[in-house]
């Protein structure tokens, strides 16, 4: 029996500035389904593309934000150009001496914008831009200003986003069910490059593979399967732009067991090969030249630099 006690979050969250809160600008292309244990706000920059989350596709484009609570699975795909989005990640525990609710709601319209008026959601998104340039300058009493301006855009959340405050039984077993997804999907991302099957998984959770096949359909709103085919894919895009690797050598690194299937997998994603995927123009994931052809995290400089042409 596989031992999964070592495991860890699926996206570990480093909250290096301050304590609960974490901003960072993202280029992406594509960001396979993944999951964290805080909640995530983005505002779209620049660019389109979609967030899919539980299987159910949200358009995004400039302007546009959006929360995603806790555990709750996504993938982040980009249409023609790469979608620049400004990310907030907060834990809930947040303030949470001060405000107990933060601990155990859920929102239920990820769509922020549709849910504000007009006036007010202008003034969300210029506290959210705010708190991003305070966190990368970190003048004198950052650390203050942005408590205050996070605090500010938590009031609006919780003010015009539909929200529910789950009862103690009901987050209790909200939080069960996330610590199973949580050891599931840190195996997957451990295991993902070699050959990998749903018996290995469901044998060390005790579970059946129906079961299992269940809880991650439920989880991630796709089949094992295809989310074992997601990540690999994400996998060879981050490889791509290095040509001294030839694409059945990324195949085998990425954990396809043939070219073919990566083949497959482009086409059905991109609707190119990854030959001509490699070939397209569009494959620098932005103008910083990244390496990175799925997505690329601003520096801070970089960041305030974009920021301060907007």
């Amino acid at each position: 029996m596989l031992d999964l006690s070592y495991m860890v979050e699926y996206e570990i969250i480093r909250h290096e500035h301050l304590n609960d809160i974490r901003v960072f600008i993202n280029s992406i292309r594509m960001r396979s389904v993944h999951m964290h244990r805080d909640l995530e706000l983005l505002l779209v920059l620049s660019g389109s593309g979609s967030v899919i989350i539980k299987n159910r596709s949200y358009p995004l484009k400039t302007d546009d934000s959006l929360l995603i609570n806790a555990y709750d699975s996504h993938e982040i795909l980009s249409n023609e150009e790469p979608l620049t989005v400004l990310i907030v990640q907060f834990s809930n525990h947040f303030l949470r001496d001060y405000f107990h609710a933060i601990r155990n709601t859920v929102f239920l319209n990820p769509l922020l914008r549709p849910q504000f008026p007009k006036e007010t959601y202008e003034s969300f998104r210029n506290d959210i831009l705010s708190l991003a340039k305070t966190y990368w300058k970190e003048d004198a009493l950052y650390e203050l200003r942005c408590v205050e301006l996070f605090s500010r855009i938590l009031q609006s959340l919780f003010t015009y986003a539909e929200n529910e405050e789950l009862k103690e039984n009901e987050y209790a077993k909200r939080k069960k069910q996330n610590r199973r997804i949580d050891r599931i999907a840190s195996y997957i991302d451990a295991n993902y490059q070699g050959p990998l099957r749903l018996n290995e998984i469901a044998e060390a959770e005790g579970l059946t593979t129906t079961h299992l096949s269940h809880i991650i359909t439920d989880a991630f709103g796709m089949s094992f399967q295809d989310y074992l085919k997601n990540k690999r894919l994400e996998c060879s895009l981050r490889m791509l732009s290095d040509t001294s690797l030839t694409l059945s050598e990324i195949a085998a690194l990425s954990g396809f067991s043939e070219l073919k299937y990566m083949t497959k997998a482009f086409k059905e994603t991109f609707g190119l090969s990854p030959q001509e995927y490699r070939n397209s123009p569009v494959l620098p994931a932005v103008s910083y030249q990244s390496k990175d052809a799925a997505e690329y995290i601003f520096s801070k400089e970089e960041a305030l630099a974009f920021l301060h042409v907007l």
